[in-house]
């Protein structure tokens, strides 16, 4: 039986039924999405001030304030393409999970093959704008590196003074240490920077479990008012162990009558590079607060090949033959780039230094 290649059409269907993991930076901070047919990805910022207005007399002309105008920020995506054969030889041979002695015909196992590439490619480039998100937001950065493909640093320009490493005896867990002081001056900041409040809190496991060993934390999340500490809410700390995702949410910060109210959650989660190492997201050591004004968009550029009409697409897959030896490629094509737009809204504390 000959094997039909599928169309474009079909093979986006593909994309569109697949599963995918989580994805907690992509998914809670770059909720929109925007396509750029352009080389280049462009966004307006307003430049604004606190400036009061001027007082003058009532008998003379109003002042003129001088507009302060826009800049406009440009940032080149990355690419990526991953790839993979379908080997018509290994049609015939029992697939993993089937009946033995083989309940499927070459063609089922061939269209199988098709979809498990194209899954497999989606999965990748999702884990990949996760990364990316992750990176802008923990960061306000994103170093980009490739085989054949020169290292570059896409930098957000979130402000130096939102990025705080703890040391000596200031880090989380030594005798100095003040975690609430802490996430209080970097909330301060990043509302000043941003005009917008930081809601939540994502900790790395020890970071939060040093975090939690501070006898002003505890009183704080147990509800109990210490010195000029508001009283919380009566939510305490969740008791659960592990769930099924690599964020679990453990309590809230709030003062009274929910104000300052801060979601606190753990985060764990780990990816592989092409070497198949191990990395984290974030440092276990990690803070790092975000708010709703982060407005962090999925941005993705033209799609560099003809067979796509040089659009912009979030992911482009596409098959071809070749004849001799007969094999079919798959491969799924993508210029991403994950952009916080209001980086200011961010911030990241290292609890300890040289980690």
């Amino acid at each position: 039986m000959a094997f039909d290649l599928y169309s474009t059409a079909a093979l986006l269907g593909v994309v569109r039924v697949t599963p995918v993991e989580s994805s907690y930076w992509l998914d809670n901070f770059y909720s929109r999405v925007m396509a750029f047919d352009t080389e280049q990805i462009m966004f307006d910022r307003v430049v604004t001030t606190r400036k009061l207005a001027p007082f003058v007399s009532p008998v003379v002309q109003g002042r003129v304030m001088r507009s302060q105008g826009f800049e406009t920020r440009a940032f080149r995506p990355a690419y990526s393409k991953p790839k993979h054969i379908v080997d018509p030889n290994r049609v015939f041979a029992r697939l993993a999970g089937e009946d033995i002695g083989g309940s499927s015909t070459p063609a089922q196992r061939w269209n199988a093959a098709v979809v498990e590439n194209i899954a497999e490619e989606r999965a990748q480039l999702q884990r990949l704008f996760n990364w990316m998100a992750a990176m802008a937001t923990i960061h306000g950065s994103v170093t980009i590196t490739g085989e054949d493909y020169p290292t570059q640093v896409v930098d957000f320009a979130r402000d130096p003074y939102l990025t705080r490493v703890l040391a000596g005896t200031a880090r989380w867990g030594e005798v100095d240490a003040d975690p609430l002081q802490d996430i209080k001056e970097l909330r301060t900041r990043a509302f000043l920077k941003s005009g917008s409040v930081i809601s939540r809190l994502t900790m790395g496991i020890e970071a939060f479990d040093r975090f939690y060993a501070d006898t002003k934390v505890q009183a704080l999340l147990k509800g109990q008012e210490i010195g000029n500490v508001a009283r919380t809410s009566d939510s305490t700390l969740s008791a659960l162990g592990s769930t099924d995702t690599p964020y679990e949410y453990r309590g809230v910060l709030q003062g009274a009558n929910g104000q300052g109210r801060v979601e606190v959650y753990t985060y764990n989660e780990q990816y592989e590079d092409r070497d198949g190492n191990s990395h984290d997201y974030m440092s276990t050591y990690d803070v790092v607060g975000t708010g709703p004004g982060i407005q962090g968009v999925r941005c993705f550029g033209a799609i560099r090949d003809k067979r796509a009409g040089l659009q912009a697409l979030p992911i482009f897959p596409k098959m071809w033959d070749q004849e001799d030896p007969s094999l079919t490629y798959t491969m799924s094509q993508s210029a991403p780039l994950m952009v916080p737009a209001n980086t200011n809204n961010t911030f990241r504390i290292a609890t300890t230094d040289g980690q």
